[in-house]
């Protein structure tokens, strides 16, 4: 038999756990769109390309540190 939900200890758990769920998606899109402008924009000459890649992979890496930074617990 399921044990039934307990309510959290935080009042403001469910934000938190809704903040660090859309800057996980915003993380992945940032990573997907970093592939696909290497892939599809054939367009664009290669080291513009990486370029764009690269500096879309340190945004997704900035925001994965405030992800862990502001919702490790501690």
């Amino acid at each position: 038999m399921p044990t039934p939900d307990l309510p959290p200890t935080d009042p403001r758990a469910g934000d938190i756990a809704r903040q660090r769920l859309i800057l996980t998606v915003i993380i992945g899109a940032v990573a997907l769109g970093a592939i696909l402008v290497v892939v599809v924009a054939k367009q664009l000459p290669l080291p513009l390309r990486l370029l764009i890649a690269g500096s879309d992979l340190v945004v997704a890496a900035v925001l994965w540190l405030v992800i862990r930074q502001k919702f490790s617990g501690k």
